[in-house]
């Protein structure tokens, strides 16, 4: 199968932007389709040009240039997204054979190659996985034509499932539940001991791994501030990632960004993640966790109930510090539910392998 993968962004030699997509589309390529990605460059916000085509292993990557203002409008028109959409349209004619299937990452991106897809007769496939659908604030650029054209929408969530169609999107019948997937090969258990031995740290310590923007929306503060009001035994801490709300408490093993083959073995060195999301469409870091065998402490909002039951995590109030404090120390204290919570975290992770979702979702483009 010929499948073009519209998106935002894509990994480059600058930058990790949208990793999640490439990983879905290097297994698609691993099973043997052939994949192009047409991801449109902004000269004007990353200040340099870029090749137009790159191969990325046997992947060819399509980065058309153009010239983006921001949110500046002229009337009811944003000059950014007139040239980003020529950017995909000259894109689209370079293309060496006509793509069976065109496939966007997400809403405002099928929005946008709408008009190619369309006059090639191409089957449409719309992938939601924002946070939240709504505050893109294009939803009523998808015309009632637009929407009967979509063949199917690809939700990583049943809550991304019921805004969809709550915003008249799609419907029922057009969409697939497809939680966000892992690498098994490289988010796995792993020994605990050589992880920490590896990191330097002592195998006494109980050890809370976070991993995301540091920004109100992810909670890196709300976790620093529950781990401060904690008695007794120590919370040590891996806060993995960066933002404007950088956290600041006692016993912080490790802060700041890391390269993400690295991270399995931060996830596999704690004992427990913390993640007090407040929006999401399918959280890959959750999924990670899970894969490493770690309980998990998270928001109990309805984007997690896809991967997260009372089996293998504890669902807090996500602005409620107090309840995240009390869920790490709930776990700090009770080694015998930690286990459990793993066992349960490691069986859910086995039906969460990016092979299983890539294959689900080029049956899905069959249909």
């Amino acid at each position: 199968m010929n499948i073009l993968i519209i998106t935002p962004d894509y990994p480059d030699r600058f930058k990790v932007h949208y990793p999640f997509v490439k990983q879905l589309v290097d297994e698609f390529a691993r099973q043997g389709h052939n994949c192009s990605v047409i991801a449109p460059y902004s000269v004007t916000k990353n200040k340099r040009f870029y090749p137009t085509v790159e191969m990325d292993g046997p992947v060819t990557v399509y980065r058309p240039n153009y010239l983006s203002f921001s949110n500046l409008r002229i009337g009811n028109v944003r000059p950014s997204d007139v040239f980003r959409r020529k950017a995909i349209m000259r894109a689209a004619k370079m293309l060496p054979q006509k793509p069976d299937v065109v496939y966007c990452h997400f809403w405002e991106c099928a929005i946008e190659a709408y008009p190619y897809a369309k006059s090639q007769g191409i089957p449409l496939f719309v992938a939601t996985g924002e946070s939240s659908i709504a505050a893109f604030g294009k939803t009523d650029e998808v015309t009632a034509e637009m929407r009967d054209y979509i063949k199917g929408v690809v939700c990583v969530s049943s809550k991304n499932k019921d805004e969809s169609i709550s915003l008249g999107l799609t419907t029922a019948d057009k969409c697939l539940v497809s939680p966000n997937s892992v690498n098994s090969a490289l988010f796995r258990k792993l020994d605990k001991a050589e992880c920490r031995k590896k990191l330097g740290v002592s195998e006494d310590k109980f050890i809370i791994s976070f991993v995301g923007a540091f920004i109100n929306r992810k909670g890196s503060n709300r976790v620093a501030e529950a781990i401060r009001s904690i008695k007794g035994e120590p919370v040590y801490s891996f806060f993995i990632g960066k933002g404007d709300q950088e956290p600041a408490c006692d016993n912080i093993l490790f802060k700041g960004r890391l390269p993400h083959e690295d991270i399995p073995v931060y996830l596999n060195a704690s004992d427990v993640f913390v993640l007090p999301t407040l929006a999401e469409g399918c959280c890959n870091a959750i999924v990670e966790a899970m894969s490493c065998g770690l309980p998990i402490i998270s928001s109990n909002l309805s984007f997690n109930w896809d991967v997260l039951d009372d089996n293998n995590s504890i669902m807090i109030d996500p602005n409620d510090v107090g309840a995240i404090a009390k869920a790490i120390q709930m776990l700090r204290d009770n080694k015998e539910l930690r286990e459990r919570m793993s066992a349960s975290s490691l069986e859910k992770a086995k039906s969460l392998t990016i092979d299983q979702r890539a294959r689900g979702i080029i049956d899905f483009f069959d249909y």
